[in-house]
């Protein structure tokens, strides 16, 4: 130190009070009195930056910490923090108001700024009092530091409503994933992308998480729910009973027929390697189009249910020869045995001896062969062209030939027998079907077709369904191509439900009556 320097502390040291920097807080300290600098009183301004801090770090223990009651605070805030999930929470301090020794209270501003997980803002201004205890400054807890309309008990809740229109099943339940993903796919694809644009809510909520409040909202544009007819029971039993099928495509379509609606359309994976098959592609009936065959004979009036006809195990009709399955020979037997026997040599005689048109005509009495505008699908049911020639008749007659029906179009013929007339198809309830044709089938010819197709079941190629409870139906061996394949078909009804079963290149109808069984055997 310099002299000039010792000469001003000599000077100064002589004054009555000597100020003395320490911490950089200046303390007059009186003459003669303690060097020690006083205790400095403490101030709201950290303690209130501290809470807004502790919020916006997202720490809820560390705030409650600072408030004049941490054991309510603390659960209050973190369940605050889980209802917003996502959401970011930040906060402005406004200025803290200059306190005084005495002070006991003083409020602060502040403004709170959530990022909602949407990137939407979420703003409001709180107040906050800080109180002084025993020179302690602490946040006073009420909810209304969170949010200035929080009560308590409440707390923030942010949730989000989709827009999205759901596609639901017969009973008003959205379907499951991988609920029948055919018809689910093409009614995506028809009817347009059910995505709408979701909405947003922040509420102050109750303990329940009940609403008390809407804070904060943006609605969702929806669209529109749409209700198929399908029936997750039906579906998920035909789509079992395909999908048990080894290495065959096989298919199922469900019809009920008092109000024709689709119940069930299913597809292995072997089948739906060559598309919606189920609803469009055409396959030879085979013996199934006997039921076409019969209602020709009934109502033209060449024969009756009781009618005897010939079932020799083989015949030549004009230049085709016709052979049964194994060539069996019953001989002289009344329609109805002849077709619980599936006897093609009966079925071919009576085809020949009908006139030209006589096939198309009965088959339109099913539906077959129309044009049906189905919302959400596309379908098919029958090419059934007339038969000019006696050999077109003799195939026709049997389900050969020209002859050509789809699953879906035989779901309808057998919807058509239980209902006695053709109902219409519907897949989405809020859209109609339009098209179509069909008819009531004349006098008693559905309860003709009806006892018949009962015999196949109780006495004919159909045993083993006897057991499933009033099973009617027919079985069909459909040739194609070259006649070294054929398909295998069952088509029928059990009560207020029709269907049709068929297994490509089966080799015989054995196979569409076994998954018959597991299916109806599921329900």
């Amino acid at each position: 130190m310099n002299k000039t320097a010792k000469r001003w502390v000599l000077t100064v040291g002589g004054l009555a009070a000597v100020a003395i920097v320490v911490a950089g807080v200046v303390v007059l300290v009186p003459k003669g009195g303690s060097s020690e600098a006083a205790t400095p009183k403490p101030k709201p301004g950290p303690v209130v930056q501290e809470f807004f801090g502790a919020l916006t770090a997202g720490d809820g223990a560390r705030a409650a910490l600072v408030t004049d009651n941490t054991a309510v605070a603390g659960p209050v805030i973190t369940k605050m923090f889980i209802g917003m999930p996502g959401a970011r929470y930040s906060a402005n301090v406004g200025v803290v108001p200059a306190t005084t020794d005495d002070s006991t209270s003083v409020t602060v501003n502040a403004d709170v700024h959530w990022t909602l997980p949407n990137a939407t803002p979420f703003k409001y201004a709180v107040t906050a009092e800080l109180r002084r205890k025993n020179d302690k400054w602490e946040v006073h807890w009420s909810p209304t530091v969170l949010h200035p309309k929080l009560a308590e008990g409440q707390n923030l809740a942010y949730t989000t409503t989709s827009g999205d229109g759901a596609l639901l099943d017969r009973s008003g339940a959205a379907l499951a994933p991988g609920f029948a993903p055919l018809v689910v796919q093409q009614v995506n694809k028809e009817v347009g992308s059910r995505t709408g644009t979701p909405g947003w809510q922040v509420a102050a909520v109750d303990a329940a998480g009940a609403p008390a409040a809407v804070l904060a909202e943006k609605k969702a544009v929806t669209k529109e729910e749409l209700t198929l007819t399908l029936d997750p029971a039906t579906q998920n039993a035909a789509q079992n009973a395909v999908d048990q099928v080894p290495s065959l495509g096989a298919v199922l379509v469900a019809i009920e027929p008092s109000s024709g609606d689709i119940l069930a359309v299913a597809q292995n994976a072997k089948a739906s390697e060559s598309g919606p098959v189920a609803l469009q592609n055409y396959y030879e009936p085979g013996s199934t189009f006997k039921i076409v065959t019969a209602t020709a004979a009934l109502t033209s009036g060449i024969a009756t249910s009781d009618t005897v006809v010939e079932c020799p195990g083989k015949k030549t009709i004009g230049p085709r020869q016709i052979v049964n399955d194994d060539q069996f020979d019953l001989g002289s037997v009344p329609l109805h045995t002849a077709f619980a026997a599936s006897c093609n040599t009966s079925f071919s005689q009576l085809a020949a001896d009908l006139p030209a048109d006589a096939l198309p005509r009965a088959a339109a009495l099913f539906g077959l062969g129309a044009d049906y505008t189905i919302a959400g699908i596309t379908t098919n049911t029958a090419k059934i062209p007339p038969s000019d020639t006696v050999t077109q008749r003799v195939e026709a007659g049997i389900g050969q030939g020209t002859m050509q029906t789809t699953p879906f179009g035989m779901a309808l013929a057998a919807a058509t027998v239980a209902a006695g007339r053709t109902p219409t198809p519907q897949l989405i309830r809020d859209i109609p079907t339009t098209g179509g044709g069909g008819g009531t089938l004349p006098g008693g010819v559905a309860s003709a077709l009806r006892s018949m197709m009962g015999e196949v079941v109780t006495g004919g190629t159909a045993r083993e369904l006897a057991g499933l409870g009033g099973v009617r139906g027919k079985t069909g061996t459909a040739q194609h191509g070259d006649g070294t394949q054929s398909h295998g078909w069952f088509v029928g009804y059990r009560g207020d439900l029709a269907f049709a079963v068929m297994v490509e290149n089966a080799g015989t109808s054995k196979v569409a009556v076994g998954a018959t069984a597991t299916f109806l055997g599921a329900l």
